[in-house]
């Protein structure tokens, strides 16, 4: 009889466990028709629609794009990192010269359809010497702003995106508390320069990445490994500068209700690679917390609560935080998965799955393609962040061969709809990364991510085939709505 008792439990166990997989599989992947299923499952990715004023756009970082301008290339944290620092020993160089470009690029946003663009100011350019601001990088900056009002884009500019002067750097950074003057100071002589060019402000783009390349990987400068208490003390100083920046701008702005300002956070999934395991649960959600969890929290209740096995907790309130949002700009790429190893230092591995779709859907960077993470973000910002508009500031595929770039902006505009029409997420705008082809970070140029391709020798610019469905939505969008206003 305890025999029967113990068999019963171990199949009613198994029958749980099957069952338990099977949804969570159900709730992270749809049921997309790569060819291989057994019983074809069509997902209509042309059923689509976006709201009448959806901006469309593009993105850049003015470090990845412009190349030095006119002038001796300055001095930066990351023209010090290059080439050590860099896959194959590249350096930015000119990179694809778009300070020189601007105007021609600007027009390439205008045949895709774009009316937006997304973009940096270049820190290390504007103020090479402490206190000295470049007038001519100014007038510059001043030159392109008009260019895209001329060419009906709207602008929006970020402030600190991964890269700043050497200077600044070399005083340690935003790791030194000191320096959060320095920068809230650079930042509001810029709003004061542009407030009449441009009404929509990014203050820090991904400071978790930021974080986690320059103290965790060692993969941006300063190139700190494993420095988890030095990481926890710079992010509390970026989301400190943000809510700085947001007040003093309402505060100096003369139409202050006319500037909507927001911090960009990159979103990746840490999904426990076997659900059933405890400690893959465990190192998931770890992970999850330090990197988007706590960043969230801030901005929901005031209070950053950091922890990372090993290192200190480290606490921070400023009750202000929820209130310095007037939109949350969302980078999504992919997600990752989680396998807790004690043999590895930290314990941890990260996987992708491998399904009967095959290695075709990664990309180059390696991330998976993971449109249903996208769907998920734009939930979990709704969720979390209620009331926050949301953009989509970065989502782009490293695709060498462009033999994917198609199916990626297919399911992943389509995961977006789903949001938007589904989920009645508050989503306002897609900028796509990137335009054209540029220098990616430690990556170099080896990574193509442009709707653009480059040829680095002759600068020449041509539209890549799987570009063509951005277009084309874009297209489809507008005539919609000419249609219904005639």
């Amino acid at each position: 009889m305890l025999s029967l008792v113990i068999i019963l439990l171990i199949v009613t166990i198994v029958i749980i466990c099957r069952w338990y997989l099977s949804y969570v599989h159900s709730s992270l992947y749809w049921c997309w028709d790569n060819g291989n299923e057994e019983k074809r499952i069509f997902i209509d990715t042309d059923n689509i629609s976006f709201p009448e004023n959806f901006l469309w756009g593009t993105a850049a970082a003015s470090y990845q794009c412009e190349g030095p301008g006119d002038k001796v290339p300055v001095a930066s944290n990351w023209s010090q990192w290059e080439p050590a620092g860099i896959k194959h020993g590249q350096r930015c160089g000119m990179a694809v010269d778009h300070y020189h470009r601007y105007k021609e690029d600007t027009q390439l946003m205008r045949t895709l359809g774009c009316n937006a663009y997304r973009f940096s100011l270049a820190w290390d350019k504007i103020e090479p010497i402490e206190g000295q601001y470049d007038k001519d990088i100014l007038a510059h900056y001043h030159d392109e702003l008009k260019e895209l009002h001329r060419q009906s884009i709207i602008p929006m500019i970020t402030f600190h995106h991964f890269v700043h002067p050497l200077w600044f750097e070399q005083r340690s950074a935003f790791l030194n508390s000191s320096n959060i003057e320095t920068f809230v100071r650079f930042v509001i002589d810029m709003f004061r320069e542009f407030e009449d060019e441009c009404h929509m402000w990014c203050t820090i783009n991904e400071p978790e990445v930021y974080v986690s390349g320059g103290y965790f990987n060692g993969v941006f400068p300063p190139g700190h490994k494993s420095q988890a208490n030095e990481a926890s003390l710079v992010l509390q100083h970026l989301l400190q500068a943000h809510v700085e920046i947001y007040d003093n701008i309402k505060k100096i702005a003369r139409q202050p209700e006319q500037h909507s300002i927001g911090i960009v956070k990159d979103i990746f999934q840490f999904d426990p690679w076997n659900p059933l395991n405890p400690l893959d649960i465990y190192a998931s959600r770890i992970l999850d917390h330090g990197m988007n969890g706590c960043i969230l929290d801030f901005f929901r209740t005031g209070s950053l609560k950091w922890t990372m096995p090993g290192s200190i907790h480290r606490t921070y309130v400023n009750l202000r935080a929820p209130y310095t949002n007037d939109f949350i700009g969302l980078n999504y790429y992919s997600h990752f998965l989680i396998r807790f190893n004690l043999f590895k230092q930290p314990p941890f591995e990260i996987l992708h799955r491998q399904d009967d779709s095959g290695s075709s859907l990664m990309t180059d960077m390696p991330y998976a393609l993971y449109p249903e993470g996208l769907y998920r973000a734009c939930v979990r910002l709704k969720n979390e962040l209620p009331r926050i508009p949301i953009y989509i500031t970065e989502n782009g595929i490293a695709d060498r061969y462009d033999d994917r770039r198609h199916l990626f902006l297919r399911r992943y505009l389509y995961a977006l709809s789903r949001a938007i029409n589904e989920a009645h997420c508050d989503i306002r705008g897609y900028f796509y990364w990137s335009l054209i082809d540029n220098f990616e970070w430690a990556e170099g140029y080896h990574m193509k991510f442009g709707l653009y391709h480059v040829d680095l020798q002759t600068q020449e610019r041509t539209l890549r085939d799987g570009a063509k469905y951005f277009q084309y939505v874009i297209q489809k969008h507008r005539e919609k709505y000419e249609k219904k206003n005639l």
